[in-house]
């Protein structure tokens, strides 16, 4: 488990990223399956929210059409991704260029792909665009490498990908999206490879981000993360959003079953055995009737099998639930 740590859930902002109705599938053997099922998120500025689920569920899908990297069996059925009032899937690749990288950036799970084994760190960072015609373009990547807490820099600067760990890698990603200016970080596990150590200093810069204004959606399995680092969390089950809340409500009175399972699956200071979710996630050729989670559900009852439940708000939460009719 990541070492606990106080967040500053800070005052509500204005939304940066707002996702209606999104609706998302792929091309199988003629027949096409959905992953998002009618998705309704809002971001707000300046924070860090959580995407939490098993693998399977449809985070890294959600992740990839924000950027516009679908694979081409994917398509968007439905849906609007609103980023600080412009529609971005309306936008033809050329015109969402100027979006990816620089207004919009990834911390992928595995830097290694995301960096040139070709050439050098320095070469890399140079290339980004927003430093192209600044005559301090070296003060400026030095002093993102300082960000993010880089000793050695020149010798970093000089260093080939392959001559980096995983973690010096991330840092130089976290340092890209510095320099570009990106007001929204999308970090897709970005320490699934890393040890507790250099994962809590990867988790650690998120939050600094955070503190120089940025927005940060970051994709776990690992709710442990997201209780001591997330302003907000959603759970998502089989493409569908089941819970909504600040992370404090979650962990402190869960809603659905879904996520009561997940926090019981949980090391538990206690002493208290850990709890295994019945079953497995289905893969996205299998059908499901009503309730996706009802058959690995311990609370379900037969109007689940018939009846698709709809987000309703219970308090300060939103959940996706028969229970809560």
């Amino acid at each position: 488990m990541v070492k606990s740590i106080k967040v500053n859930r800070g005052e509500i902002l204005d939304k940066i990223l707002e996702v209606k109705n999104l609706s998302v599938g792929f091309d199988i053997d003629d027949k096409f399956y959905y992953v998002l099922n009618d998705v309704n998120l809002s971001f707000e500025s300046g924070k860090i929210h959580c995407i939490a689920g098993e693998s399977g569920c449809g985070k890294s899908v959600f992740i990839n059409t924000i950027l516009k990297l679908l694979p081409k069996n994917a398509s968007v059925k439905s849906g609007e991704i609103i980023f600080k009032g412009e529609n971005i899937l309306s936008l033809q690749e050329k015109e969402f260029n100027n979006y990816r990288g620089s207004k919009i950036a990834l911390i992928p799970q595995d830097p290694f792909m995301s960096l040139n084994p070709l050439y050098t760190v320095e070469n890399q960072l140079s290339e980004i665009n927003a430093l192209k015609n600044l005559p301090d373009k070296q003060d400026i990547i030095k002093n993102a490498l300082d960000d993010v807490k880089i000793k050695n820099i020149d010798n970093v600067l000089k260093s080939y990908p392959h001559e980096l760990s995983g973690g010096m890698k991330q840092r130089i990603i976290i340092a890209m999206a510095l320099i570009s200016g990106a007001e929204l970080i999308l970090a897709d596990e970005p320490t699934t490879a890393l040890d507790v150590t250099v994962s809590n200093s990867i988790l650690n810069l998120l939050l600094e981000l955070k503190d120089k204004g940025k927005t940060v959606i970051l994709i776990t399995h690992d709710l442990s993360i997201a209780s001591n680092f997330c302003d907000t969390t959603t759970i998502m089950y089989l493409g569908d959003v089941v819970e909504y809340s600040s992370s404090d409500e979650i962990f402190s009175k869960p809603l659905h079953p879904y996520t009561k399972a997940l926090l019981n699956a949980l090391p538990s200071k206690k002493g208290k055995s850990l709890e295994n979710i019945k079953g497995h996630i289905a893969p996205i050729t299998e059908i499901i009737s009503g309730c996706k989670f009802h058959p690995r559900c311990n609370q379900a009852f037969d109007k689940c099998s018939d009846c698709k439940p709809e987000l309703k708000k219970i308090n300060s939460s939103q959940v996706s639930c028969l229970l809560y009719l």
